[in-house]
């Protein structure tokens, strides 16, 4: 398989198709809940795939990590609940993280060249410099915005920091050849153990009930949850981290945040300068793209 197939697909499921679907539940719904039906769904799928692949080994370790990034992702909607567009200004840490333990603990360093280098720097720079300029363009000096904003970063931060392990994780499975039913049954095992830890005892974990729209909204969330997943994996199995992550890094940026500008209208057009810095960002991922010759 060309490595940029799973990126692609990666891309367009995980940063456009679930924050579209994704952000009216958790406007509606609490969180611990839908975050156990969610998942719960996720890990039925991911059963069956794995028995159908005859890959239902149990690992505890991929059960543990799986578990914490369940924690991760009630931080994600947590923060999103409150903003889509600037939960994706601030969530980019995951990525810097991952790329920073891969360099460090798999030496992906020798796989640079001086392209790659000069489109991460350009991914990276883009996305700090949006960040820093939408962050000044949206301050309101009100005290109340002010609380809000403190607990999405505390949010975002944390849903960051497990996530860019995580990530690191996925690689380091993929490097060793774990099968792909094998990773997502004991993924979702543990994501969906930590799932239904938060609805016990999380403020917000009470039983809503869900009409039948919305029971379809969370049964293609899951699905395509699942297919981001999978999508992920095996570009982790196939390329770098050091060079899929910037493609990711970049996703993560523009995705969300034009999803969260044009579809719900969350905040004012993009200005020139957060127009350019896009451009950095999209010119850094494309070149990171064509600069990489591996992976088939």
């Amino acid at each position: 398989m060309l490595w940029y197939v799973p990126v692609a697909v990666r891309i367009i499921t995980g940063y456009v198709a679930v924050p579209i679907l994704l952000k009216p539940l958790v406007d509606r719904y609490a969180q611990a809940t839908l975050l156990l039906l969610q998942f719960a769904a996720c890990f039925g799928l991911a059963l069956a795939l794995a028995v159908a692949l005859g890959q239902t080994h149990l690992d505890w370790t991929i059960v543990a990590v799986g578990g914490a990034n369940g924690f991760a992702a009630y931080c994600y909607r947590q923060a999103i609940a409150m903003s889509l567009s600037r939960t994706a200004l601030f969530a980019f840490w995951d990525d810097l993280l991952a790329m920073g333990l891969s360099y460090g603990l798999l030496g992906e360093g020798q796989l640079l060249n001086t392209r790659i280098v000069l489109g991460i720097g350009a991914s990276i720079a883009g996305v700090i410099l949006f960040t820093v300029h939408s962050s000044r363009k949206q301050h309101t000096g009100k005290d109340e915005q002010n609380r809000i904003s403190a607990r999405l970063y505390l949010y975002a931060g944390a849903y960051s920091i497990i996530l860019g392990v995580g990530v690191f994780f996925m690689r380091y499975l993929g490097v060793q050849g774990t099968g792909l039913g094998t990773f997502l049954v004991n993924w979702y095992g543990g994501v969906v153990l930590a799932a239904a830890l938060l609805f016990l005892t999380a403020p917000d974990g009470e039983w809503t009930m869900l009409p039948r729209g919305d029971w379809l909204r969370v049964f293609g969330l899951s699905f395509l949850v699942l297919v981001t997943m999978s999508a992920a994996f095996w570009a982790y199995r196939l390329t770098p981290q050091t060079v899929v992550q910037p493609l990711f890094l970049v996703a993560e940026m523009v995705g969300p945040a034009l999803v969260g500008l044009y579809v719900f209208g969350e905040r004012e057009a993009l200005d020139r300068l957060e127009q350019l810095y896009f451009a950095v960002g999209l010119v850094g991922g494309v070149l990171v793209a064509l600069s990489f010759s591996g992976g088939v």
